[in-house]
């Protein structure tokens, strides 16, 4: 088994130079020297004592992941986003030579009290609303980043995607294909969340656009039946959109499925429009357009702003979040023009 040692004469570097660089105190040692201890701790296999590191830096070198579950009934990564999203956090959590503890729960403040008991050295909050910012802050002493939120607070450490931006595109898209009458499908229990955001961005498409309208708005999520709901309301009135947007492409998806088990031509007589590009566009026929977002990079920026706040320590260094990650569309075979 490799010693600090071995690693420290392989990269022709001292002891504390390498303590540095497995620390975190990058501060300390130039990037060339950097490259050259990962490179000799890779190459002999070494593997850090974790308590010793802990005791060093003062710290656990453990981030925690606290991630809003409403409904124990269904899995916890069965939407694809989230699993995508979490395996991203999981994979540059241990780049960046921490742990992860990830935990799951309707109540995402007690959730995050819990794990921040556990001596975590800081945590990403998926799933919060915006209200809870401050009894997150007020509870946890820890520097704090969110995924996915939209609180109006300049201090607070959010990392996302533009939303509005992606609903403008849906938009955008739909009404480029010739669509008049549109509808979106989605949870619409949040204000100001992503659903929200994305909403109003189809409303700013659709306003400079004369003889186009949004006209259904379908509260939807990912219960039994609420699909088939969704198209229950819109195929019933006299006039039917001939275009759905729809919050996710779990959701879409289901929607796809509902019209072709009625025997409706998807495009043909409904275009349908999910978002996220998650891998069940490409799977189902037909493949399905989506406003896609890099989920991956979503997952890394928020550890790699997280980390930064740790390591900052209190120092006074400027640490800014990123800007919102752009969105884009990706045209399959679900959307086309209307027929006439």
């Amino acid at each position: 088994m490799s010693s600090l040692r071995d690693v420290a004469a392989a990269a022709g570097v001292s002891r504390m130079t390498v303590s540095n660089v497995i620390n975190g105190h990058h501060h300390k040692v130039s990037p060339a020297t950097i490259t050259r201890v990962r490179q000799a701790i890779k190459d002999l296999e070494y593997v850090p004592d974790a308590q010793a590191r802990s005791l060093a830096a003062n710290r656990s070198r453990m981030i925690g992941l606290v991630v809003h579950h409403p409904d124990e009934r269904r899995g916890l990564l069965e939407n694809p986003h989230d699993a995508i999203l979490v395996g991203a956090v999981e994979r540059a959590v241990t780049a960046a030579g921490y742990s992860l503890i990830t935990a799951s729960s309707a109540d995402v403040v007690g959730t995050a009290r819990t794990v921040g008991s556990w001596r975590t050295d800081g945590l990403i909050v998926y799933g919060s609303v915006a209200d809870e910012i401050n009894e997150l802050e007020r509870t946890q002493a820890r520097p704090l980043v969110f995924l996915d939120n939209y609180s109006r607070e300049q201090r607070v450490n959010v990392v996302g995607v533009d939303d509005h931006q992606g609903g403008m595109a849906a938009g955008q898209h739909l009404i480029e294909l010739g669509h008049r009458r549109l509808a979106f499908a989605g949870p619409l229990g949040a204000t100001d969340g992503v659903v929200a955001r994305r909403l109003a961005g189809l409303r700013a498409a659709v306003a400079d656009e004369p003889g186009v309208h949004i006209v259904q708005v379908l509260p939807a999520d990912h219960e039994p039946r609420s699909a088939a709901r969704v198209v229950d309301q819109f195929r019933s009135g006299r006039d039917a959109p001939t275009a759905v947007v729809a919050a996710s492409d779990v959701l879409a998806t289901e929607i796809v499925g509902e019209l072709l088990d009625r025997g409706v031509d998807v495009p043909g007589l409904v275009s349908v429009l999910g978002f996220d590009d998650t891998a069940v566009c490409r799977w189902m026929r037909p493949q399905l357009t989506s406003i896609a977002q890099d989920i991956p990079a979503k997952g890394a920026a928020a550890v790699e702003l997280l980390v930064r706040l740790i390591e900052d320590g209190g120092t006074g260094t400027a640490v800014h979040a990123p800007p919102r990650l752009p969105m884009s569309l990706v045209r399959r075979q679900s959307t086309a023009p209307p027929r006439v």
